[in-house]
């Protein structure tokens, strides 16, 4: 009996980290239509955090659950990206001080993609925050159908951040 319980238990959890298959193209139809994404920038939040966290876009700030992509529009020029935990109002939780931050005249696409991922404080290494990775769009669909992968560029993207930031 009691190895038929610890069978079920297993099943049961086993069963509830399936994911089912979404769709994205019913979920974001901008991101696959060429006129409605230009001039955008797109955010999946792979956070990996049953609470939602704050995103600031140029100046316009929302909150973000796990799993879930919000579209903000592109500014000619200066455009920033930050996510963070809000509490008694006071902001933490970004593993850079500084919002991630691009001058859009300087790139040719139209169209910006950023994931967001838990990365560890550089001064204190067991500190869990966030990180803004600015990846390619064929990343940023990678981590979208599958957010529990870790592999294809956005890890080498990700990888060569950490060693770029933390190690070196």
């Amino acid at each position: 009996m009691k190895k038929l319980n610890l069978l079920s238990l297993a099943i049961i959890f086993l069963s509830s980290c399936a994911t089912t298959p979404v769709d994205i193209r019913e979920t974001v139809p901008e991101l696959f239509d060429p006129e409605l994404k230009k001039g955008k920038i797109f955010i999946f939040s792979n956070h990996n955090d049953i609470r939602s966290i704050h995103i600031r876009v140029n100046g316009e700030e929302k909150e973000i659950r796990h799993k879930e992509t919000l579209i903000f529009d592109l500014n000619e020029g200066q455009n920033t990206i930050q996510s963070f935990d809000k509490l008694f109002g006071d902001e933490f939780g970004n593993c850079d001080k500084d919002p991630y931050t691009f001058d859009s005249q300087l790139f040719e696409d139209q169209t910006h993609y950023f994931v967001i991922q838990h990365g560890y404080d550089k001064a204190i290494y067991l500190v869990p925050c966030y990180k803004d990775f600015h990846v390619k769009e064929s990343a940023f669909i990678d981590q979208i159908n599958n957010p529990r992968s870790q592999s294809g560029e956005f890890f080498q993207g990700a990888t060569e951040s950490f060693l770029r930031e933390f190690v070196f």
